[in-house]
């Protein structure tokens, strides 16, 4: 009988162990070491990925603001046009117009706000045991897909300039490659010097 209760003691060291190694990966994560779970698109078979990033998630909200602000504008006209005398609904046929044009007007503003969230979704530099891959996206078809081994790179260094970055602890990260490369650049990183520090540890400065 003693056999029996082994198995459930050992499953549940092996829980408790998995709970320590728990994934700091979730869909709005911006900074995560050593994530479990994820995948690229151009990654080779066993390269494991060092260092997830992308924007801050406050680089969002400049964005999130006008979006309200262009939300709430119709309602703002609405509310002062009586104030100068102005009545949108003299007429039958300019309310139907008004309504097309809300729609249309509230359709831009939906676009506008699915392309700043996947123009910052999808904007990641990754950093794996052999390469840095940025993945820049700036349109809803186009990406642009950058690489370099960890060999090629020279020099890592990191900025934060500016009251907020500082306080919120987020900067600017550059790689400098050999030669006539291009250069690597992650803008708005959280953590920029333990991002520095982590590459420069794999490149061996």
């Amino acid at each position: 009988m003693a056999d029996i209760f082994i198995a459930p003691k050992q499953n549940e060291k092996k829980k408790n162990a998995n709970k320590t190694i728990e994934p700091c990966m979730n869909m709005l994560s911006s900074f995560c070491k050593n994530p479990q779970g994820i995948s690229f698109e151009i990654q080779k078979e066993d390269e494991s990925i060092i260092l997830f990033l992308r924007p801050h998630l406050l680089t969002n909200l400049p964005w999130i603001l006008f979006s309200i602000l262009l939300a709430f504008l119709p309602l703002g006209i609405k509310i002062l046009s009586p104030v100068f005398g102005i009545n949108f609904l003299s007429s039958g046929i300019f309310v139907h117009f008004l309504i097309t044009f809300i729609l249309l007007y509230y359709l831009i503003i939906f676009s506008y706000i699915l392309i700043s969230f996947l123009t910052w979704f999808y904007n990641i530099f990754i950093i794996t045991a052999d390469r840095i891959v940025d993945i820049n996206y700036s349109d809803i078809v186009v990406h642009n897909v950058s690489e370099t081994k960890l060999s090629h790179i020279e020099d890592v260094r990191y900025n934060q300039s500016g009251v907020i970055p500082t306080l919120f602890n987020y900067g600017n990260l550059f790689a400098q490659t050999a030669g006539t490369e291009e250069n690597f650049e992650a803008h708005s990183i959280p953590k920029p010097k333990e991002a520095t520090d982590v590459i420069s540890d794999l490149i061996g400065d």
